[in-house]
């Protein structure tokens, strides 16, 4: 942008930061070019400390108003004044010291949430001539106020999903460790219906026997449908035994789907929740399974065999319940699992990270390493529990704090597009507190949460009575009663403002407002 600001960036002098937060409003007014009033002889006085709340109809001018108070759009006539100071002639360094805004639509930049957090106070830390009593904020401030806008459960979720660089933290590798112990320790036995932890020894019988066999996390972006057609693990199969077993399981899972359903089923998915074959592919096993009525396994194509085995490596005994999971089989599994792994260090070159109790697998979150195990139920309630085991152990271990801090790195996208709507507005929400402004002006900076939320944003704000400056263009008209004034906008305008208990008892225009008629 090669335009020049409308307004001063840089003061000449140390600036003259407001220390009341004092707002006089002097028949301001905003035309634009072709002669519209957006703002119309507007006067008001919000003394220090004092909260108010603006409302209004529809394109009244409130979040006009809220914007030219906090130097974001230059009004045309009249005076903003903060503690007497023109806020026309102040420069974007004073305001930035001065003035916290929250719109409805904030501004995320790319980079992290920490970036982002600290954007309005490394841009004060910046300034040549800041104030040296100033402290540089610390991780306890950020937790705080991440805790305070109601953001905190999600960068603590962030950070536990977060894969960790055990370079950047080689410290925490045993740490975690541990939590999987006492994880399972103290609440193995509450979580054992729910739970099927990773024991060496143990089938698991909601994963794939594909997953059986691996047991372990594939690295290097792989994926487990890498293996499917690999000829290599494909010999290892025939060279343990499995490739036989394999190969009849998968057959047996092709005629009993074909015998069960029929050839005219629908191809819904929901007819095929307890069989591992999919719709789209139902046709193509239906030839498959005229082949095998004609002829036996090993006068099957190389390509047919193949399919057989994608059957059964897909095969889920607790899911696909249109067979049994035969003891036999299950023994040659488990066996075939030490096998595969002493056969994966000469053929794999370290891809897998095998589950053990006692190590890390370091290309798994943080989560899923001190979790250690897999769902056996869809219950939210049930993932609420877990969660809530782990927070726990993470707080009895000190390390709750280190986990919110990684947290914190996880890279928002493209203007904060990997974070929702709520999430934006909390995260910015938390950016001010940080920031701790004199004057807090607030632009419906709440619409996107739910009422709860938004109830305990408010009640935070409203502590600040006294002490910070607060202007709220607010669409809740039940948090009314939580301000000490309240100024109703109509036309660019005011038209009423006072005390919100008076003004309802008054049964004028705000009275109109909230009970949507006037008695």
């Amino acid at each position: 942008f090669e335009g020049d600001s409308e307004f001063t960036l840089i003061a000449d002098r140390l600036p003259q930061t407001p220390h009341r937060g004092r707002i006089e409003i002097q028949d301001l007014e905003l035309v634009t070019p072709n002669g519209i009033k957006l703002l119309d002889q507007v006067n008001l006085t919000i003394e220090a400390g004092e909260h108010l709340a603006l409302v209004g109809f529809s394109g009244s001018g409130k979040s006009t108003l809220a914007k030219c108070i906090a130097q974001l759009y230059f009004y045309t006539g009249g005076e903003v004044l903060i503690d007497g100071r023109s806020v026309a002639l102040m420069s974007k360094e004073e305001i930035i010291r001065s003035i916290g805004f929250i719109s409805q639509d904030p501004i995320i930049f790319s980079g992290t949430i920490s970036d982002n957090l600290l954007y309005a106070c490394n841009a004060i830390e910046d300034f040549p001539d800041r104030d040296e009593t100033h402290e540089p904020t610390n991780l306890d401030d950020k937790i705080a106020v991440l805790q305070q806008a109601g953001v905190f459960v999600d960068i603590l979720r962030f950070g536990l999903n977060t894969v960790l660089d055990l370079k950047a933290y080689p410290e925490l590798e045993e740490r975690f460790l541990k939590v999987r112990a006492n994880f399972q320790e103290n609440f193995g036995s509450e979580l054992a219906e729910h739970v099927e932890f990773y024991h060496q020894d143990n089938y698991l019988y909601h994963s794939t026997i594909l997953e059986n066999i691996i047991f372990g996390s594939i690295q290097d972006n792989l994926g487990l449908s890498s293996f499917e057609k690999d000829r290599p693990f494909l010999k290892f199969l025939k060279e343990a035994n499995l490739s036989l077993p394999l190969l009849e399981t998968g057959a047996e899972l092709l005629n009993q789907t074909v015998d069960i359903l029929g050839r005219e089923v629908l191809r819904d998915p929901v007819f095929f929740e307890q069989t591992p074959v999919a719709p789209e592919e139902y046709d193509s096993y239906l030839e498959l399974v005229d082949k095998l009525a004609a002829s036996s396994i090993s006068g099957l194509l190389e390509a047919e065999r193949l399919s057989l085995l994608n059957l059964a490596f897909r095969y889920v005994p607790a899911r696909h319940k249109i067979i049994a999971l035969q003891p036999l089989l299950e023994k040659l599994l488990l066996s075939g699992r030490q096998e595969f792994r002493r056969w994966s260090g000469e053929h794999m070159d370290g891809t897998v990270s095998f589950y053990r109790d006692s190590e890390y697998i370091r290309s798994q979150s943080i989560l899923n390493n001190i979790f250690f195990g897999s769902l056996t139920s869809d219950s939210p309630n049930i993932e609420d529990r877990v969660n809530q085991c782990i927070v726990q152990l993470l707080i009895e271990e000190d390390l709750l704090e280190q986990v919110a801090d990684i947290g914190m790195e996880f890279d928002v996208g493209n203007r904060g597009d990997k974070l929702s709507g709520g999430q934006q507005q909390k995260l910015s929400i938390a950016r001010v507190l940080l920031k701790k402004p004199k004057v807090l002006i607030m632009d419906e900076a709440t619409s996107a949460l739910d009422n709860n939320s938004q109830s305990r944003i408010q009640n935070l704000i409203e502590k600040w009575k006294g002490s910070t400056t607060v202007i709220s263009v607010i669409h809740r008209l039940d948090l009314l009663s939580s301000f000490d004034k309240v100024a109703v906008m109509k036309s660019g305008k005011i038209i009423e403002s006072g005390v919100p208990e008076k003004l309802l008892a008054d049964q004028g225009v705000l009275y109109e407002l909230v009970h949507g008629k006037k008695r």
